[in-house]
């Protein structure tokens, strides 16, 4: 009921939108200088305004939340789009799981099928395995995303893109400080300092969080610097630099309960956890580098240009990475990851607006893979070790060629893989992942287009070294699972008189796959995810979103319904007409933002997350939740700066949900509680 309930809110909210813009007297145009300020794309390679893209897609101005939110976790920026479930957001641990249209859900910890970039420089491993804990959350500048499948243009994305932008300084202040408490020991600051200008500008950033958890042996720490620089060799070249360096000595892991150990005390963790003190020390470092060259061809008017852009990229990064799980034979899992890449594009650009991208790229990466025993939190005897190489070569080429009122998109990427375990297991993957689309402009700022795309999505070196044996080497069983996708978007914007606009998408997609990749788990190896090709399954649903902006107001909805079922059978069990667990068939976020008198405002956020099955075979139920964040901040001015006051409540209305699901877990273990209501605060001085 509360579904449809959300459904006819957005559909009548659109809908009016629709009847007011056709009302107009269309002799009188709208003329707003507003208008001019578009939101441009680059996600997609493509430039273009938000408007005309392609595909599904949205866009984050993260500078506009930042004030009133902890700056902890990625999902509190990504609430506002629709197709997008994120889970896990209080498991340090594990990270938070991000899944677009279904794809993603599996991953026991980190990102699968999502691909991740930071300001052009991929962050997903060649694997497709993404890591959130070393992004400097704290200055980002604003987030793309893409929803639906993107092999065409990134390779291992069947589920999409984010692509993150940081920024490049703080305006008009050259340093700010920010201080932060809250509930269950919180406790984080942060210093930003900005240097140069003109030429060369670059970026300080070095922030520490640490917390004991709200349940028992859930605490994490972690120190984090980032270096982020622009230099403008000349006025159509530049280069620019990113460094991060994250230290995390300890991120516990309470585990997963049964349903009658939350009743007893939601706040406790596995004993088995506590016996063998599960946690995990991360070390990560990564260097980047960028380069850009324009060229002008040709000139007929200020819009009208012939040009040619080349960019490059390059990067390496290395992870030491040691976990305990909660048991004895090979319960601490190691790895010393060390990975690089680089890539370059041509882009040329028409008098006409149409534009023809083609690049090359190789990525590489290197796992030495290690298992110890576990006694009891203390790292014992060497049981297994091996070399894990995963290496990507790639080549795309994608265009836009705009006729009249239409446009017509195209990529077309080719992936080569390797895989190789201690060089004498090797497998070899090659895909061809094509994409087309048809758009249309339609009158009064209105755009529809009409999409197929065809991804891919390999297994990750964590997926394929777990053995259901228990044993090291492949998981020879495992393959990439192959999707077809077909969508139809429609978007538009509306200008009011002062200042106000209304902006609104609405997205249906058809997708199937073949030889979906899911975890089991095993009683000799508890908490220990193994991965198998299930079978065919199918993806289908509406996201629509609708904005309302003003001088002293944004209001934002997004809500997602959708249908993730089994297609097919899997050699052990009945799945057809199931629904694939851990994703909600459908989920509603509303976002108010509201300025007050005297430099002040104030954020409400109102969740709804649909029931979601916990298992194959669909014996388990997971029930809705709602939930409800209020926040706000008051500036005051100084004579060469400015304090501001932030606070928050999140869950405010003390809901009794779960953060994380842990899928088709053994014994029951599905559960994994969320904070009741909790209190955060803090200061920001900036000079």
């Amino acid at each position: 009921m509360a579904s449809k309930t959300h459904f006819l809110f957005l559909f009548l909210f659109i809908f009016s939108v629709s009847n007011i813009i056709y009302s107009q007297d269309r002799s009188k145009k709208v003329k707003d200088t507003t208008a001019l300020n578009e939101v441009v794309l680059t996600a997609s390679l493509i430039t273009t305004n938000l408007l005309e893209a392609p595909t599904a897609a949205s866009f984050v101005n993260a500078k506009k939340i930042h004030e009133t939110t902890p700056q902890l976790s990625l999902k509190e920026y990504l609430g506002q789009v629709p197709g997008l479930f994120a889970q896990n957001q209080y498991n340090y641990n594990q990270d938070l799981r991000i899944s677009i249209r279904g794809f993603g859900a599996r991953a026991a910890f980190g990102i699968r099928g999502v691909f991740l970039n930071i300001d052009g420089i991929p962050e997903t491993t060649p694997d497709g395995q993404g890591q959130l804990d070393n992004i400097p959350i704290s200055i980002l500048s604003n987030i793309e995303i893409l929803r639906g499948p993107s092999s065409a243009l990134y390779g291992n994305a069947a589920g999409g893109v984010i692509l993150m932008h940081t920024l490049e300084d703080l305006g008009p202040d050259k340093l700010k400080f920010r201080a932060m408490g809250g509930a269950f020991g919180l406790a984080s600051s942060q210093l930003t300092v900005a240097l140069g200008e003109n030429k060369f500008k670059s970026l300080w950033h070095f922030n520490q969080a640490v917390s004991k958890g709200y349940r028992i042996l859930s605490g994490f720490k972690q120190s984090q610097l980032n270096t982020t620089f622009t230099y403008k060799l000349a006025k159509n070249q530049s280069i620019k630099g990113q460094f991060n360096y994250t230290d995390s000595p300890y991120a516990n892991d309470p585990g997963s309960l049964n349903l009658e150990q939350v009743k007893s005390n939601r706040k406790n963790a596995r004993e088995a956890n506590i016996l063998y003190q599960t946690t995990e020390k991360v070390n990560h470092l990564k260097v980047g580098l960028s380069h850009e060259y324009g060229l002008k061809l040709a000139e007929t008017s200020a819009s009208n240009k012939k040009s040619l852009n080349i960019n490059s990229y390059t990067f390496f990064a290395q992870r030491n990475f040691q976990g305990l799980l909660p048991f004895l034979n090979g319960g601490v899992s190691a790895f010393k990851r060390s990975y690089y890449g680089l890539g370059t594009k041509a882009i040329f650009k028409g008098l006409k607006n149409e534009q023809f991208i083609v690049g090359i790229g190789h990525a590489l990466q290197s796992d030495l893979r290690s298992r110890f025993q576990n006694e009891k939190g203390v790292v014992g005897a060497l049981v297994a070790q091996q070399n894990e190489v995963f290496s990507n070569s790639h080549g795309f080429i994608t265009g836009k060629f705009p006729f009249q009122k239409w446009d017509v998109s195209a990529a077309l990427r080719g992936d080569l893989i390797h895989i190789a375990i201690d060089a004498s297991q090797k497998r070899n993957f090659s895909a061809l992942s094509p994409t087309a689309a048809l758009g249309r402009k339609l009158g009064g700022f209105q755009y529809v287009s009409l999409s197929y795309a065809q991804s891919f999505e390999t297994p990750t070196l964590s997926e394929m070294s777990n053995s259901p044996d228990g044993s090291l080497g492949f998981n020879e069983s495992l393959n990439p699972v192959k999707s077809h996708n077909i969508e139809l978007t429609y978007r538009g914007k509306h200008f009011i008189n002062n200042g106000y606009k209304i902006n609104w998408e609405v997205s249906g997609f058809l997708s199937d796959s073949d030889g979906e990749i899911l975890p089991f788990e095993l009683p000799e190896f508890p908490q220990r995810q193994f991965f198998k090709n299930i079978g065919a399954t199918q993806r289908r649903g509406v996201e629509a979103m609708a904005s309302f902006t003003g001088n002293i107001l944004e209001w934002t909805n997004a809500f997602t319904f959708a249908d993730y079922t089994f297609s097919t059978n899997s050699e052990d069990a009945s799945l057809s007409g199931n629904k694939i667990p851990g994703i909600p068939s459908h989920h509603f976020n509303s976002q108010i933002q509201l300025k007050l008198p005297a430099q002040g405002q104030i954020r409400l956020e109102y969740q709804h997350v649909g029931a979601l099955m916990a298992n194959n075979n669909n014996s388990v139920r997971i029930a809705p939740y709602r939930l409800l964040n209020v926040s706000g901040v008051k500036q005051l001015p100084l004579k060469n700066g400015a304090l501001k006051l932030f606070a928050g409540i999140n869950n405010l209305t003390n809901s009794l949900y779960f953060d994380n699901i842990r899928i088709n877990a053994f014994g029951g273990r599905f559960y994994e509680a969320a904070p009741t209501r909790h209190l955060y605060i803090g200061i920001e001085l900036s000079l």
